[in-house]
């Protein structure tokens, strides 16, 4: 699903899998193997179980076996990007909870730098996927384990870590007034992630809402078809 989203970009999946990605997860499972594993769960709002920790991602299950260097999520091994997003995350997590305040990536701390891409690879795309039909994203929340916000037409939180909440917002669009989206941090995001990886987070969240979008639009079909 992934690579179907990659493909509406122009990019190709193999530029994110397999070998290019070694040498970058090697380091990621270095950066947390370096660390106290119970200060980790303890800021990461983790559970540990001896070489195990467990978390919460999009409002399902995520063990981290760090004896077998493996990550499942529902039982599931995850790409590789999101997985070095994990470690990053686990690793680089710290005290602070989330403020519930919420921020553009291009006031993030060195936000500027990467925002244009980040809005032709994520807002854009968002808009592109959810503006005409805003109500979608309210439906595809569940399988994601996000709530409902009161800002735009239609607006949602996703849980992607315990400490890292991301916000969807969409205003609709017609035939004459192009519809719009954002997606925005919380205001701590840059204390547990670096900004290059939250770019990345948005990637994801992008990934995510496409895979649950056509869960959607098939279940709409075959109700209409019946």
């Amino acid at each position: 699903m992934y690579a179907e989203v990659l493909k509406m970009r122009g990019e190709r999946p193999e530029q994110y899998e397999g070998s290019a990605y070694r040498p970058v997860l090697d380091m990621a499972w270095k950066g947390l193997l370096s660390k106290d594993l119970d200060e980790v769960a303890r800021n990461a709002v983790a559970t540990r179980d001896g070489d195990r920790l467990v978390l919460r991602t999009y409002g399902r299950e995520c063990t981290v076996d760090t004896a077998s260097h493996t990550i499942r999520v529902r039982d599931q091994e995850p790409m590789a990007a999101y997985s070095i997003l994990v470690l990053h995350y686990l690793a680089g997590a710290r005290e602070a909870a989330p403020a519930g305040r919420w921020t553009s990536y291009r006031q993030l701390p060195g936000g500027t730098a990467y925002y244009n891409a980040f809005k032709k690879r994520t807002i854009d795309e968002v808009a592109a996927l959810f503006s005409r039909r805003p109500e979608l994203i309210q439906r595809a929340m569940g399988a994601l384990g996000g709530k409902r916000l009161a800002f735009g037409d239609a607006s949602i939180q996703l849980d992607v870590f315990p400490k890292l909440p991301v916000a969807v917002i969409l205003w609709k669009g017609d035939e004459e007034v192009r519809g719009a989206a954002n997606v925005l941090f919380d205001e701590t995001a840059p204390l547990h992630l670096p900004v290059e990886d939250l770019a990345e987070v948005g990637s994801n969240v992008l990934s995510q809402l496409f895979k649950a979008y056509r869960t959607v639009q098939d279940s709409v079909v075959h109700r209409n078809t019946v």
